[in-house]
């Protein structure tokens, strides 16, 4: 065989090929890629022998890379046996050996590939043949001034061509470190400040086990150590100046429902009220002035560092996380709900323009101080992410034309970044994402782990309560299961990205959302999403519906499934209810649905219920005998409606509470307290929210928050 030339190893009805890295099942190929492919490749070079954790570490992660190894290796070999159909109990290929490794017990065929020779009536032909070269001319010996002014030429050009195109230094995360251990929430989106040795960042109020809304200002040595309690700002701190003599805040008036621009020092001095009904205030680059935006219009205005000559400077809108580029000449933030793209302006107000090629789902971000490199967080699909750009200008190449890298690979989510004064290290809150499956207990008043206390959500059971499905979390794959955990069977793989799946009334179909539209890198609040349905025993999923469509639910004999439309992201303006029938296929608006979104069909079929859009603060009944809609309940924030399995309740989220509400007398009932209780779900975990259902008892379920948020430093080096 020749030298570097590839082979197929078959396993089973699986075959590798090692050339082009595709695993493939009775000739098919496989969606199997990335690390899970690269660890079959390495089980495979020693079939029958014991591939150490370590030795798997050192192929796939350089030392230089900051990963989670156990967690990354995990989950690539959990992808790997979920393709191959194995079990990690009784394994049939890959057969673990506790703190050791892993070791392929199947049975390896190496196919050769066939080698090509040569015809030996040519070779023959080209032996015999004898081939007359003709004779050099010779000619005089050229100076020997010519030939080295000839190599300086050269070497001159090798210059030029590597100043043209050799690229700048980049920066790249060298190592890690975690600075708190509150196991409290943290803001993921807002970027911690930093300054002269202390990061500065927010974080969720918490006494004893008891949650109060709100959230407080903490304090923590770059270096790590003591949390402590930050400087006592009027509202949240926006910004501190570059000599870190002065802070901004913006505090909420109540009675007014605006916001105010507070600034004072950092040691001493009360706060001082500079600009009212504004936000998101900044210093300028010489402290003397700041910049800032009004609360009832879309402008950004500049004024002295008193609050006096207020100038107004250019018509922007919406503004999120505002941040000034080290030469004070520039301005970026993030805008656009709900696409959350980075924006740019300049200072004295003009060109104003969207960066990084309207991207989504962007959250800058910092500079380094020299302004070579600008670092932000973004979403790739399953995770944020920490990103860099070069910013170097050259007269050939504009620093537009610069492609963003990834430095971070996962599997913890990290959000906006802060960068130190001397630019080597970056601080951001980190977060693992891990969850614990819960049923809430009467008698404590608390929720306890259920069914194992699993990491899943969008748990619903089929109507005879004998079997499950549910999301796992945090990778949002669908599987279904018998109530006491056997007999698990994966659906669905990634790309698609499930969530709210729903039992047929006959226990043989679930449908579901798949929040990606084929694609989990554009996986924003407002793009398209699928409705599906699929056998309970496994196979393809049938695409239902593909556009703007959320929230399936049956109808009790199952010959339709209602659903939310929304022009644009779930519950805007426009939304409206509709029924599809699957034996025509054809749609049909509910009457009088409009700006109603999240439909509910109770068991007994005689009701829907829904959620207002506007207020966002009802839930609205359709009884199906009249055709005519009337409120339910109202609340805070009330949503998740979940029907009881005789039809005469509906179960949801009010706030912090759990209620129940009766279709009789719609008299609603507190039946439990979410104080102090952190959910969260697949997708809805951005938003740091949850979701709730009922099981077959009765009682509410949820998922328990069970992951690591941290504030963590990052160290940088540029190469």
């Amino acid at each position: 065989m020749p030298v570097g030339e590839k082979q197929t190893l078959r396993f089973g009805s699986f075959a590798l090929d090692l050339q082009c890295g595709q695993l493939r099942k009775h000739g098919v190929g496989l969606k199997l890629q990335g690390q899970p492919i690269q660890v079959l490749e390495i089980l495979l070079e020693k079939p029958g022998q014991l591939v150490t954790r370590d030795e798997i570490r050192q192929r796939l992660w350089t030392s230089d890379t900051f990963v989670d190894f156990d967690h990354s290796l995990n989950t690539a070999v959990k992808k790997l046996r979920q393709t191959l159909g194995d079990e990690a109990d009784t394994p049939r290929y890959i057969e673990t050996l506790p703190k050791r490794g892993y070791r392929f017990i199947g049975e390896v065929e190496r196919e050769e590939p066939k080698e090509e020779s040569l015809d030996p009536s040519l070779v023959a032909v080209v032996a015999a043949e004898r081939i007359e070269f003709p004779q050099p001319v010779k000619k005089k010996r050229p100076l020997r001034w010519r030939w080295i002014a000839a190599i300086a030429a050269v070497a001159l050009l090798a210059v030029a061509a590597y100043w043209f195109t050799a690229p700048p230094p980049q920066p790249r995360i060298v190592g890690a470190h975690v600075l708190t251990n509150t196991g409290n929430i943290k803001d993921l989106e807002s970027r911690p400040l930093a300054d002269r040795g202390s990061v500065y960042f927010r974080e969720q109020k918490t006494s004893g086990e008891q949650m109060t809304v709100g959230w407080v200002l903490l304090s923590v040595p770059a270096t790590g150590g003591e949390v402590s309690a930050g400087p006592a700002v009027n509202g949240f701190l926006t910004d501190i100046s570059r000599d870190g003599s002065q802070l901004l805040s913006q505090m909420l008036d109540p009675k007014r429902n605006q916001w105010d621009i507070w600034a004072q020092s950092p040691s001493a001095g009360a706060p001082r009220l500079i600009v009212k009904d504004a936000y998101s205030p900044i210093w300028t680059s010489d402290g003397r002035g700041i910049l800032f935006f009004r609360n009832d219009d879309k402008h950004l205005y500049r004024a002295n560092a008193d609050g006096t000559a207020v100038e107004r400077l250019a018509n922007v809108d919406q503004v999120y996380y505002p941040h000034l580029s080290p030469d004070g000449l520039r301005m970026r933030f993030t805008g656009e709900w709900p696409t959350f793209t980075l924006w740019q302006i300049g200072t004295g107000g003009r060109d104003l323009r969207q960066l990084l090629g309207g991207r989504k789902d962007v959250y800058g971000g910092s500079w380094s101080p020299d302004g070579k490199h600008y670092f932000f967080s973004s979403w790739d699909g399953d995770r944020w992410s920490l990103w860099a750009v070069s910013e170097e200008h050259r007269w050939w190449k504009k620093a537009e034309s610069s492609q963003p890298y990834p430095l971070t690979f996962g599997p913890m989510s990290i959000g906006t970044p802060a960068i130190s004064n001397d630019g080597k290290q970056l601080y951001a809150v980190a977060k693992e994402s891990h969850g614990e499956l819960s049923v809430y207990d009467d008698k404590s008043g608390k929720f306890v782990p259920y069914l194992g206390g699993t990491s899943a959500c969008y748990v619903d059971f089929s109507r005879d309560g004998q079997w499950i499905a549910y999301v796992t979390y945090p990778e949002g794959t669908l599987w279904r299961s018998r109530t006491d955990g056997s007999e698990r069977r994966q659906l669905t793989m990634p790309p698609i990205a499930v969530t709210k799946p729903r039992w047929s009334p006959d226990g043989k179909l679930i449908a579901f959302m798949d929040q990606s539209n084929g694609d989990r890198r554009q996986m924003h609040d407002d793009s398209p999403a699928r409705i599906y349905v699929i056998s309970a025993d496994g196979g393809g999923p049938e695409l239902l519906l593909a556009g703007y469509f959320h929230d399936p639910t049956w109808s009790p004999d199952g010959s339709s499934i209602a659903y939310g439309y929304s022009p644009g992201s779930v519950g805007s303006p426009g939304s409206e209810i509709r029924i599809l029938s699957l034996q025509t296929q054809k749609s049909s608006t509910l009457p009088g649905s409009q700006d109603k979104w999240a439909p509910r069909w109770s068991p007994d079929g005689k009701y829907l219920v829904a959620q207002s859009l506007l207020p966002t603060d009802k839930l609205i009944l359709y009884r199906f005998d009249s055709n005519t809609w009337e409120k339910l309940a109202s609340g805070t924030s009330i949503g998740w409606a979940s029907w009881s399995r005789d039809s005469k309740f509906v179960y949801a989220q009010d706030g912090d509470s759990l209620v129940r509400i009766a279709i009789s007398d719609h008299k609603k009932e507190k039946i439990g307290s979410l104080q102090g209780f952190r959910g969260t779900a697949y997708y809805m975990d951005r938003w740091n929210q949850g979701w709730f259902g009922l099981a077959p008892d009765g009682r509410p379920i949820t998922t328990r928050d069970t992951g690591v948020e941290e504030i963590y430093a990052f160290d940088l080096e540029y190469k």
